[in-house]
């Protein structure tokens, strides 16, 4: 039985990442596209920010609900339903005729992505043990990267050439989530005799979770960090086309590319040395530096900003997704409360970013302004993990002990 268990916790972190990588995929494709969908439908840059700013809008209503329903009813279900969000929103940009329309279908397929990100601690946490839990959510979160390094890549000028233009393509990406989606229901199941909620009126799991100060501080954490990714993914490729760098979606490609590996790499060295804090302190700093070179660099000195950045980016996802899991009065019975509220908060206030960013942009007629506003906030973003409990293997040995991980 225990052989089938460490088996099948493989085919969930595999189902896990293709669930990922299809969505990102889906979201991701807007950005490289947005030259040939202005063509259609005229959009500035502070439209292309909002355009793509609500999808973590919509985290400050379904981010909760997933958790709820991740704590409630399993990660099976919840990720069911939240994966046929993202494919319906995703494939119905396809009939998009304004902004309005392009609004309206990016945050209900943010609405989807929300429910996502509650659900994976959720179903890794009951299937990996802590020695292992940055290292799950490092392979699981780099199908993000990856979908979102093969969208920035290949999205204008191969899946837009292939499929037929921006709309064909924006429908067969929604398909591919929903074929993904219907695969993971069939194969999928929760593990048993895992905590599924602590307390039936999920209410009263929002209210542990609330006073619990440490969540706090990794939302505020996480909310900056998404104020300067939401607005680096969203503007990185139109402004590195605007002052001539050629590929400029392939060289955005490399970035998600470092992600990916250290979203692995970065994982299993916080694994290795049973610490959290040095790891999400240090990459946000070193991010936000790297930022900040994005507006003048070029040729060898942009490609080396770009993977540091990717570097740093992609070891900060696996690190911040195992805290929760690890933390006092949290472990695996309230994580997908505990993550709804982190992603509630968190997505909301990424809203900001490719907005304040693109308008900076626009009234500046440079690109300066934006990115130093978005390493400001990843740099200020550091501040909150200095007063943060370390929750790795080897935190001091007075500290009381974590919620222990099935």
């Amino acid at each position: 039985m225990e052989e089938q268990q460490y088996a099948f916790r493989w085919v969930v972190l595999a189902l896990l990442f293709l669930s990922l990588f299809a969505a990102t995929i889906a979201m991701q494709c807007m950005p490289p596209l947005f030259s040939e969908i202005t063509e259609q439908i005229p959009l500035n840059k502070a439209q292309m920010g909002t355009v793509m700013g609500v999808i973590t809008l919509a985290s400050l209503f379904f981010a909760p609900i997933g958790g709820a329903l991740s704590d409630k009813l399993g990660a099976r279900w919840a990720f069911g339903i939240a994966s046929i969000i993202v494919a319906l929103a995703g494939g119905y940009r396809y009939f998009a005729e304004s902004i309005t329309d392009l609004i309206i279908c990016m945050f209900i397929l943010g609405a989807g992505i929300a429910m996502y990100a509650p659900n994976m601690p959720k179903a890794l946490g009951t299937w990996f043990p802590r020695k292992d839990l940055a290292m799950a959510n490092g392979i699981s979160i780099s199908g993000m990267g990856i979908g979102g390094a093969v969208a920035m890549a290949t999205a204008r000028n191969v899946l837009s050439p292939a499929f037929g233009g921006w709309r064909a393509t924006t429908a067969a990406l929604g398909g591919l989530v929903l074929l993904v989606a219907i695969l993971r229901m069939i194969i999928y199941r929760d593990r048993e005799g895992a905590a599924l909620r602590k307390k039936p009126n999920v209410f009263e799991n929002f209210k542990d979770v609330l006073k619990v100060r440490d969540i706090w501080l990794i939302a505020f954490y996480y909310g900056l960090n998404m104020v300067s990714l939401v607005a680096v993914i969203t503007l990185l490729p139109i402004t590195l086309e605007e002052r001539g760098v050629e590929n400029a979606g392939g060289l955005v490609g490399i970035m998600m590319g470092a992600t990916v590996v250290f979203n692995i790499l970065g994982g299993m060295l916080s694994d290795r040395t049973g610490k959290r804090k040095p790891f999400l302190l240090v990459c946000a700093v070193l991010f936000g530096i790297c930022i900040l070179g994005f507006a003048n660099f070029t040729g060898t000195p942009l490609l080396i900003t770009l993977v540091l950045a990717g570097a740093a980016m992609g070891t900060i996802a696996p690190v911040l997704m195992s805290v929760p899991v690890e933390m006092d009065r949290i472990g695996t019975a309230l994580v997908g409360s505990a993550v709804g509220f982190i992603f509630m908060l968190g997505n909301t206030a990424g809203f900001v970013g490719p907005v304040v960013a693109g308008k900076l942009m626009d009234m500046s007629e440079s690109s300066l302004p934006g990115f130093i506003f978005i390493g400001a906030a990843l740099i200020a973003a550091a501040v909150f993990i200095v007063p943060l409990k370390e929750t790795g293997r080897k935190r001091k040995p007075n500290a009381v002990p974590a919620a222990p991980v099935h």
